[in-house]
């Protein structure tokens, strides 16, 4: 199982867009059933084990919000454990990526610019458990036993360029659809980086209640 993206942030699995802030990233699941564990990388659109799922992105100027959507097209209870890599495009030197112990966000600095990552599941009922990590090399090397037992590198606080993992457990009930975000600013002052955070949540609240 071969990744596009690396830890330097040289390479990546798309061109940015002009004046607009992306998310560059890559999509796994982990799936056991008859006793058996299975990973694979999807491709978005993708119909995996009668799971379907689609990613769309939505950016601006102040950053990306990230939305899938799973759903489970048996007509049983199934587990899924959904897994994106995310690289953000953050230049400058003296990167520093780390776990908040206020907001439990990721947040990436580096000489010149802050970046942040934030996430959230709309239908908490079937979601078991949801993590956020930065993510090193270390944590690249073994990400097969990631897939395999779920769990990521417990890694807090990271010198030198760095990844973002988004982890959700997913419960399904017979036929069930559940959506989620993964939600990215990125600014030149932390002050800045917080109004963006704050205007992009807001922005996708106003969404779901239309």
């Amino acid at each position: 199982m071969k990744m596009k993206m690396n830890v330097s942030h040289a390479k990546v699995c798309k061109e940015p867009k002009e004046n607009i802030t992306n998310f560059h990233y890559e999509i796994f699941a982990s799936c056991e059933e008859s006793g058996r564990n299975e990973s694979q990388q999807l491709a978005n659109f993708a119909n995996w084990k009668d799971f379907n799922c689609v990613v769309q992105e939505d950016s601006s100027t102040e950053g990306s919000i990230l939305t899938f959507s799973v759903e489970n097209k048996k007509r049983i209870h199934r587990r899924l454990k959904l897994f994106l890599l995310l690289d953000w495009r953050t230049a400058g030197t003296e990167r520093l990526s780390f776990i908040s112990p206020d907001d439990h966000l990721v947040h990436h600095y580096s000489s010149n610019r802050s970046s942040l990552v934030d996430y959230q599941v709309d239908n908490s009922n079937g979601m078991v458990r949801r993590s956020l990590y930065p993510l090193t090399a270390r944590g690249i090397s073994h990400w097969k036993q990631t897939l395999k037992t779920g769990s990521i590198p417990y890694q807090p606080l990271l010198k030198g360029p760095a990844l973002t993992v988004a982890s959700f457990d997913l419960l399904f009930s017979p036929l069930q659809k559940i959506q989620g975000h993964v939600i990215g600013a990125e600014a030149a002052s932390r002050e800045d980086l917080r109004k963006f955070h704050k205007h992009l949540k807001n922005r996708l609240a106003f969404h779901l209640k239309k």
